[in-house]
């Protein structure tokens, strides 16, 4: 399985259909505080990631994004060990997608 760096457009274009889910992978503090609005768009803190495994698994694509992508390489990478197959993580994080670095 191999975790796929998707641009800030490609996700947006992914998340028009209902099988896509965006996990924003940041503390519930930091989500509240600047966030990627849309529809399926979730918060899962990182450290409750495997506990949300059924919920995930009933998406065909799961898209990660945290601040600057470290959480959501991991959350990605836990993903995959759970054997889910289509998983990307957003270039550039949220800041990059909100405030266009």
């Amino acid at each position: 399985m191999q975790i796929k760096q998707i641009s800030k457009l490609e996700a947006q274009e992914m998340l028009k259909s209902t099988a896509t889910i965006m996990v924003d992978v940041r503390e519930p503090e930091e989500f509240e505080l600047y966030r990627v609005e849309g529809k399926n768009i979730v918060n899962i803190p990182l450290k409750s990631i495997t506990e949300r495994l059924d919920y995930l698994s009933s998406f065909s694509k799961i898209i990660c994004i945290c601040r600057t992508n470290r959480r959501s390489t991991e959350a990605a990478s836990i993903l995959a060990h759970y054997g889910i197959d289509e998983i990307y993580v957003v270039d550039e994080g949220v800041t990059g997608w909100l405030f266009e670095i």
